[in-house]
């Protein structure tokens, strides 16, 4: 099951227009805190960009592909994490899974930010469509 982190953490913003939407401002900040260790951890091989639903970084951990996502609900202050592990499957696409390496993806970004630090962290287990269990 995938993971969803709230927080707030005021980010400096020096050109809001290089957003495509308002729930992308700041998700760069966050994940330019995150990408460090990241690559320390699952190397170099790491994809991120922002899209209209905000920002990501995609990476794998052996045969599990892992995902963080970043959106704002307040114009860079208030930020949403999803955590997403993935399996590949044969001809049906990926699947969701619960695994170890989602666990320590979790464990290293609640470090990361408890260090950076983050207001109002929440921790909550959500479904596939990313709503509450």
């Amino acid at each position: 099951m995938p993971y969803m982190l709230t927080f707030t953490r005021s980010v400096e913003i020096t050109d809001t227009d290089e957003y495509i939407n308002d729930c992308c401002i700041g998700g760069d900040v966050i994940l330019d805190r995150l990408l460090p260790a990241l690559r320390g951890r699952y190397g170099t091989d790491l994809r991120s960009n922002q899209e209209d639903w905000g920002w990501f970084v995609w990476f794998k951990d052996g045969s599990v592909k892992l995902a963080v996502d970043v959106s704002t609900d307040d114009h860079g202050s208030a930020f949403q994490l999803l955590l997403t592990s993935r399996r590949p499957r044969f001809i049906l696409g990926d699947e969701v899974v619960d695994c170890a390496q989602l666990e320590s993806l979790r464990e290293l970004i609640v470090r990361q930010l408890a260090v950076w630090p983050v207001s109002n962290l929440t921790v909550q287990r959500v479904n596939e469509k990313y709503l509450p269990v």
